[in-house]
């Protein structure tokens, strides 16, 4: 059983913040209501704010037999080997206080595709996405977690950076995801029963912000776009590149290497979606 205490892992000012808001409402409500008199209503508003800038963000993640579980504000919840597929790591500009940080999140499965799971943890980083070397043990702690268990992490080099830093072995060879074995539908069975692609045109015109629908919005549009490609016999046109281009994003998406038979990846994958829907 390995444990990791995932504490500090995102910054304290931003946790503060978000303590603000109620301890503002406090205040008003108990200055309206007279129950307590505003000396002692800004003491409870600062011990609001201290709590939520101290306690959301102290957690546990714990590694057994039966897979991850993390413990938050004394709440578990254990997400078995299965589905979980790594450590997800994003890059972005802070757009409020400058600066560059990276958010990390446990990557986890919903059968027929890959979605995030709960948030881990935040951090600054340098201006070309490494580490600025005062990342705290936990961090050290999580990679080496991952590693340990052999899960993919987004980021190996910056993990490894951090891991040097703290003089703890580097990751393992990342794992590469293959495409699923199993038979490749031809296109008459793919798409048997597929809307008309004007209709799926139409239904494929705003792609989604929510990650779980991410997902299904570009399978469908490699499919389209499959379906597309398959009226031309011209194997360099405008429409072919365009359906490996969405082939490509929906294998890039699911982690899974599909070089060889990209476009019967997207057919394959099209069926099962197809098939497991009510």
């Amino acid at each position: 059983m390995t444990t990791v205490r995932l504490a500090f892992m995102r910054p304290t000012w931003e946790m503060v913040l978000y303590g603000c808001l109620p301890a503002l409402l406090t205040v008003i409500v108990l200055s309206e209501t007279g129950t307590a008199g505003p000396r002692t209503a800004m003491l409870i508003a600062a011990g609001i704010v201290v709590i939520a800038g101290a306690t959301p963000h102290t957690y546990w993640l714990r590694a057994d037999a039966n897979g991850l579980t993390m413990t938050r504000l004394l709440v578990r919840r254990t997400y078995p080997w299965p589905a979980v597929h790594g450590l997800r790591m994003r890059f972005r500009e802070d757009g409020e206080v400058g600066g560059r940080y990276v958010t990390l999140q446990l990557r986890l499965t919903d059968p027929p595709g890959l979605h995030w799971g709960p948030f881990l943890g935040k951090l600054t980083v340098s201006d070309g996405d490494l580490p600025r070397g005062t990342e705290p043990r936990a961090l050290a702690d999580l990679f080496a977690l991952f590693g340990t268990y052999g899960l993919h992490v987004d980021h190996p080099e910056f993990a490894n950076a951090v891991l040097a830093a703290h003089r703890l072995p580097p990751l393992p060879p990342q794992p590469v995801r293959r495409v699923p074995t199993g038979p490749v539908p031809t296109p008459q069975q793919a798409y048997a029963d597929a809307p008309s692609i004007e209709d799926e045109r139409r239904h494929l015109r705003h792609r989604p912000s929510f990650p779980r629908k991410l997902r299904e919005y570009l399978l469908r549009c490699a499919a389209m776009s499959d379906r597309v490609a398959l009226q031309t016999d011209d194997t360099v046109s405008a429409d072919v590149v365009r359906a490996l281009r969405e082939a490509d994003q929906l294998a890039e998406h699911d982690q899974v290497v599909a070089d060889d038979d990209r476009r019967g990846y997207v057919r394959q994958q099209y069926l099962i979606w197809r098939n497991s829907r009510p």
